[in-house]
């Protein structure tokens, strides 16, 4: 495998294949960073691979050529165009699926955030799950399996994609060089957000976001603080865990469960409006933010 801990996933997913259990809808769910996608492309290749071993493609017949030049015809990847997957999107899948398969006889549909389709489109999906074609396989990944209907649920077999080995994971995080930053910990169960944040250079825009969120109370000028996170939702999610686990640490040194209970009350709806409401007043929430964070205590 390509990260360490989708090992035993993987073995669990090949031992269903060779006992001819493995389902033609494929749901993996698990966070953001955790290797979902690579996990999936690698089953994808295999199954179109034809001389595959152990659900791992050989590499170097015709269809591992085509899947390596993103040209293989019997493969189709769908995913979110804006914030949603339409129904038109779904449609094209059935009639993709109904098609006769170009090379080793398996047709294989990748749907990443396949929580991001309409109604309609689950609807639309649905009709193909209930009505299987030999050899065909539908790969869906997923955050969010609270927003998919149980009709979809009911109809694929789903995976949990996690990091079993928080150890396995820092040591693959500490093999990327990166500077042994404190909260490099709270995210072995996302290395793979670690990973990008160094290709991008935001380690150390994630470093500022940790620090504010240990002076947050202190502060007075938040303008840097709101300069990061207006920039990328993401960045208000991180900056809410950092305070989250400062808050948790409060906790087991003393502070009372009330004062822990409104300082959390106080950051899920900085959170839930700062990702959802348009044109909200940022620095304005920080600082509102900041001010029942210091009530909290009293």
């Amino acid at each position: 495998m390509i990260y360490p801990w989708l090992n035993d996933i993987h073995q669990q997913l090949t031992a269903s294949f060779q006992a001819g259990r493995f389902h033609h809808g494929q749901l993996f769910n698990g966070q953001q960073g955790v290797g979902k996608r690579a996990l999936v492309e690698q089953l994808a290749n295999a199954l179109l691979c034809s001389t595959a071993q152990n659900l791992v493609a050989c590499g170097q017949c015709k269809s591992c050529h085509l899947n390596q030049a993103a040209t293989h015809p019997d493969k189709y990847t769908v995913q979110a165009d804006g914030q949603s997957i339409g129904v038109d999107d779904i449609r094209s899948v059935s009639d993709f699926m109904h098609q006769s398969a170009a090379q080793n006889a398996n047709k294989v549909v990748v749907i990443n955030d396949c929580h991001k389709m309409t109604t309609a489109a689950a609807n639309a999906l649905l009709k193909t799950l209930e009505e299987p074609s030999p050899q065909r396989f539908l790969l869906l990944t997923t955050n969010a399996t609270a927003q998919l209907p149980a009709t979809i649920l009911s109809r694929c077999a789903l995976s949990e994609v996690k990091v079993h080995d928080s150890a396995a994971a820092m040591q693959w995080i500490a093999q990327l060089n990166v500077p042994a930053y404190p909260w490099l910990k709270m995210f072995t169960q996302q290395p793979l957000l670690v990973a990008r944040w160094q290709q991008d250079q935001q380690l150390e825009v994630i470093e500022q976001l940790y620090k504010f969120a240990t002076e947050l109370k202190q502060g007075h000028n938040f303008s840097a603080l709101v300069d990061i996170i207006s920039k990328d939702n993401e960045r208000v999610r991180v900056f809410s865990l950092f305070l989250n686990e400062q808050l948790k640490q409060q906790l087991l040194t003393g502070m009372d469960f009330d004062s822990y209970q409104n300082a959390q009350n106080a950051l899920a709806e900085f959170v839930q409006n700062s990702t959802q409401i348009l044109g909200l007043n940022l620095p304005l929430a920080v600082s509102r933010l900041a001010y029942r964070l210091r009530n909290s205590h009293k």
